[in-house]
């Protein structure tokens, strides 16, 4: 999403959306930017929002974060942004500003996953994906009927709550509910 030809502003803001959302997701917030006098754009990645790839095929992250790269190299010469990443986004706009500096005035990490200069941006994969296994089995390990102790059953049940989950009726949550949820948001 763009904002119209003929509006001009002092700052382009490009907002990349984290994981399971597409560029939908900053709606209300690049609703108001633009009102704001801001040039905005929210670019889907690939797999996300409206781009109908499923996931299996986005072999890499740079893949992944191929549509804001292209965005970043299509900008004219002499043309910065300012890139916001949400979640995981702040991976992905680590990346773009390592590979197009030139192009970028700021980046803001909001609520974001920031990696830092020692390490890969892989390594932050590697951790989310750590924990988020380590979540999974733990929810597995429920639904046998164990129990789950300690800050990994709080986190468990947080993260489905916050992140995975469509609010139901009831107010109480059951594993029919989140092949709903997983599907709807294309996992």
């Amino acid at each position: 999403m763009e904002a119209p030809a003929d509006q001009t502003s002092s700052k382009h803001i490009v907002l990349v959306h984290g994981a399971c959302v597409g560029g939908w997701a900053w709606f209300k917030v690049a609703t108001r930017l633009r009102d704001a006098g801001h040039r905005v754009s929210t670019p889907d990645l690939a797999a996300s929002g409206v781009d109908p790839r499923p996931l299996r095929e986005v072999p890499t992250f740079f893949d992944y974060t191929k549509p804001l790269l292209d965005l970043l190299e299509s900008l004219p010469p002499g043309e910065k942004v300012v890139l916001v990443g949400h979640s995981l986004g702040g991976v992905n706009i680590a990346l773009a500003c390592e590979l197009f500096p030139e192009k970028v005035a700021a980046a803001v990490f909001l609520s974001a996953f920031m990696p830092d200069h020692r390490s890969s941006p892989a390594y932050v994969l590697e951790k989310v994906h750590l924990l988020l296994m380590n979540v999974l089995l733990d929810l597995k390990s429920s639904w046998r009927g164990e129990r789950l102790t300690g800050w990994t059953q709080s986190l468990s049940l947080k993260i489905l709550r916050a992140s995975f989950l469509l609010p139901c009726s009831s107010g109480r949550w059951s594993p029919e509910q989140s092949s709903c949820s997983c599907a709807r948001r294309r996992i």
